[in-house]
């Protein structure tokens, strides 16, 4: 497993990204450690308690239970394999210029690019 995509996927899920389909994959994370550590676990305890800030600081808690317990490493691979799907397929943009909004130039909406946008010269 690796920590950087769990990281991404935690950021992403505690951002809410994903709306209802992220809570649920939130909601499993937090029932997979219940079960393997018990209800007033630390882990559980940081899960519950997640906000957007915490991110890195909940990717390391379980990253270092997950070295010390090889069960719940192969868990928590799966449960991030499965759920990188979920965020990935959730991924969708709105782009919206509204309300008394008044545009001078050129505007781009998008949602991932990899890569550059060049406009060319004015």
């Amino acid at each position: 497993m690796d920590p950087t995509v769990l990281t991404a996927i935690v950021t992403a899920l505690v951002g809410g990204a994903a709306g209802e389909v992220g809570k649920s994959a939130w909601t499993s994370l937090v029932t997979l450690a219940r079960n393997r550590f018990g209800n007033d676990s630390g882990e559980v305890a940081a899960l519950e308690a997640a906000t957007g800030d915490s991110s890195e600081e909940i990717t390391g808690i379980l990253v270092d239970r997950a070295e010390a317990d090889p069960a719940f490493a192969e868990e928590l691979a799966a449960w991030t394999r499965e759920t990188a799907k979920v965020v990935r397929q959730s991924h969708d943009v709105s782009n919206t210029i509204a309300g008394e909004a008044t545009i001078h130039g050129t505007v781009i909406q998008a949602g991932d690019v990899f890569g550059s946008i060049n406009l060319g010269p004015r």
